[in-house]
């Protein structure tokens, strides 16, 4: 069974090496008034006439960054049960969190509408309001209509930092962009001593290389080193090469058998959206968060089934209405597609399915670009 769809606000981000890009053209509805949103239950994306990180008119920073490995981001700060201490702490363990879930706990983030989306090591967020050891925060490079400066959510405090040299180094350095679904960060350049596990599409300011590893500056850790066999270096996002089909599907395919977390946007662990997105953003893409705003307001264009590429998003809905959308997945060819499906099963490849609940599938890919598909 399906989870039900999903679907943030003070000045906007500065331009960053290490921001997402290329964001299409996305077709938001009317804008609200800024100001602290409460998070609702829709996986859906950013609002409109917000400046994407890597945008020109940006202008004030990020109130903060996130200094733990993965921060989920909660609906509220009564949000958590007692068996979500392990993605509360710093650091936290994602590992032990996933593993002490039954599977009905895992249904109850879904059910109870408990999280919202995740944020990753070193990214910048806008810190909106402060309730007793928690930061409402919204999470730029993931666009949603909730709010024009990213993904609306509650953080513990204890998970950000201000940062303001680590700031100043992502604006002006390249970075490393992780690229294994989880890598290590290493005290030193040989390798051999672990520090901390983190997720795909992390990115760090790059200091130096030295053979194989490339040492990386750190929101709270300092310098440490990552392997350059799980990460890129780019001088900006916009350097990323643009994506073929074939190269989404088989970026994809490195995730496989992975767990399923609602709200889930990190290599530990995915939902359905955070999955496509994410797939997406690795490879320089940004699209909506949420399976409802991909499908609304991503800047897709509609294809029939019969005219499927691989790389296509795959859409289901109860209804032709897409505020009904409450899943996506990712079309691979031979009528087959890859997808976090739910609480429990990890991600899979499977049968396209082209029933009732089919709505239709998206095309981001643009023509004309290199490595682009006709």
């Amino acid at each position: 069974m399906f989870p039900p769809p999903r679907r943030s606000t003070i000045g906007r981000l500065a331009v960053l090496a290490c921001a997402p890009a290329r964001a299409l053209a996305i077709a938001w509805p009317a804008p609200r008034a800024p100001g602290p949103t409460a998070a609702t239950s829709t996986r859906a994306s950013s609002a409109a006439g917000a400046a994407a990180p890597g945008s020109s008119a940006a202008a004030s920073p990020p109130s903060g960054y996130v200094d733990v490995s993965v921060a989920t981001v909660w609906t509220a700060p009564t949000s958590p049960r007692p068996v979500d201490h392990p993605a509360l702490t710093n650091p936290v363990s994602i590992p032990r969190w996933l593993s002490e879930m039954s599977l009905a706990d895992k249904l109850g983030l879904t059910n109870d509408n408990l999280t919202q989306t995740q944020a990753l090591y070193g990214n910048p967020v806008y810190i909106l309001a402060k309730q007793a050891g928690w930061d409402e925060v919204a999470v730029p490079g993931q666009p949603t209509p909730k709010n024009p400066l990213g993904y609306p959510g509650w953080v513990p405090s204890v998970q950000l930092t201000a940062a303001h040299g680590f700031a100043a180094l992502q604006n002006h350095r390249p970075c490393a962009f992780v690229q294994a679904p989880t890598a290590w960060l290493y005290d030193n350049s040989a390798l051999t001593r672990e520090n901390m596990q983190i997720s795909a599409n992390t990115r760090l300011p790059v200091l130096a290389r030295a053979g194989q590893a490339i040492r990386v500056a750190t929101p709270d850790r300092g310098a440490k080193w990552l392997s350059a066999r799980e990460a890129t270096v780019y001088r900006s996002a916009s350097d990323i090469p643009y994506p073929t089909g074939a190269s989404l599907v088989a970026y994809a395919k490195r995730f496989l058998h992975r767990p399923y977390l609602w709200a889930g946007r990190s290599g530990f662990a995915f939902d359905c959206s955070g999955f496509t997105s994410t797939i997406y953003q690795v490879n320089g893409i940004t699209i909506p968060r949420d399976a409802d705003a991909q499908a609304r307001y991503g800047g897709g264009r509609m294809v029939s089934k019969n005219d499927l590429q691989a790389g296509d998003l795959l859409f289901y809905a109860t209804s032709q209405n897409p505020g009904s959308i409450y899943h996506v997945a990712m079309y691979i060819g031979h009528r087959q597609m890859i997808e976090a499906y739910d609480a429990a099963t990890p991600v899979r490849i499977t049968a396209a399915r082209f029933g009732t609940d089919y709505w239709g599938a998206e095309r981001f890919l643009r023509l004309g670009l290199p490595g682009s598909q006709a």
